[in-house]
């Protein structure tokens, strides 16, 4: 029997007894290789979250917490931006009421169109008519000669006969395809003014489709020797083109391609004969009458004319006109 005397023997070798195996910490990832990976990277499919019990976690208080996401609206799919009224339109001002366009309604907006810009109408009135005039004595020096010679009876018929011949008609019919392109002036602020009533000077010299613009003044231009070189029969023929072809200008400045414009205003004048009838025996005698004021009547009456010939062709074309 020995005695140790308290004395605990060791191991010779110095080797320690094993501790108790401790369990291993939960790893939701599962098992993980000797590198410290998961041994399955897309997860567990044996894995189950540990239930919680009731009553354990952090309580929310009321009024704490994430809002509620709010739901996507039509325009912005997925984000929950909150939807915000579309934009208004601009209030494109007033308009003419929609009612037949007749003659007596065109002939009130014309002459009210007239008087909001009367002093701007009158001074393009007076501008444009002395630089026809000018144009018509530049393209017939048969007509300068006779006025030159007045007192010579033999000078002013040499004058008239130098005039007759084709050459000369041929320079007349010129000047009257320029003196077109200067009244296309008026009709370029009365198509403006079906938009904005009130008329200004820079309305006037917007001529759209000017290419447009110089086939019609040749084409009248072509009507103006026809009617000086054929006797009778050439009259017929100006007067008919000419009210055939009067929204033609109009349809132009619009922005209507050439073949378009002059078959849309054809069309236009067949189906409201009676009305462009009307309109045109209407001026033809205002005309007549301006005589006895030395043409100076001719100032109003040429606006107002081209006024109410814009107001009908817009409307009967369904364009909107200002009131």
């Amino acid at each position: 029997m020995s005695s140790t005397d308290g004395w605990t023997p060791q191991d010779p070798y110095g080797q320690q007894q094993p501790r108790p195996q401790q369990p291993e910490p939960f790893d939701p990832y599962g098992p993980r290789d000797p590198y410290g990976r998961p041994a399955n990277p897309y997860g567990r499919p044996d894995y189950q979250p540990r239930p919680q019990q009731p009553g354990q976690g952090y309580p929310q208080q009321p009024g704490q917490g994430y809002p509620p996401v709010q739901q996507p609206g039509p325009g912005f799919p997925g984000y929950g931006v909150p939807e915000y009224p579309a934009p208004q339109p601009a209030d494109p001002g007033p308009r003419a009421p929609e009612e037949p366009a007749t003659v007596g309604r065109a002939w009130r907006w014309g002459w009210g169109a007239f008087g909001a810009s009367w002093g701007t109408w009158v001074l393009m009135s007076l501008l444009v008519g002395v630089a026809q005039v000018a144009v018509v004595l530049a393209f017939s020096p048969s007509t300068v000669d006779a006025l030159m010679n007045a007192t010579d009876p033999e000078a002013v018929a040499a004058a008239q006969a130098a005039g007759r011949t084709v050459t000369a008609r041929g320079i007349s019919a010129a000047g009257t395809a320029v003196g077109f392109l200067l009244q296309a002036l008026l009709y370029a602020g009365a198509l403006a003014a079906t938009r904005t009533r009130s008329v200004r000077l820079r309305d006037f010299f917007l001529l759209r489709g000017f290419g447009g613009l110089l086939a019609y003044a040749v084409v009248t231009g072509a009507l103006g020797f026809v009617a000086t070189t054929v006797p009778m029969v050439g009259w017929l023929v100006q007067v008919v083109f000419t009210l055939l072809l009067l929204p033609v200008p109009f349809l132009l400045l619009g922005g209507a391609g050439l073949g378009r414009a002059f078959g849309t205003g054809v069309g236009l004048v067949l189906t409201h004969l009676p009305a462009v009838l009307g309109v045109y025996a209407i001026f033809a005698g205002l005309g007549l009458a301006s005589v006895f004021t030395c043409g100076l009547g001719v100032i109003v009456l040429g606006p107002a004319m081209l006024l109410v010939g814009a107001y009908l062709v817009q409307r009967w074309t369904g364009e909107p006109v200002h009131v």
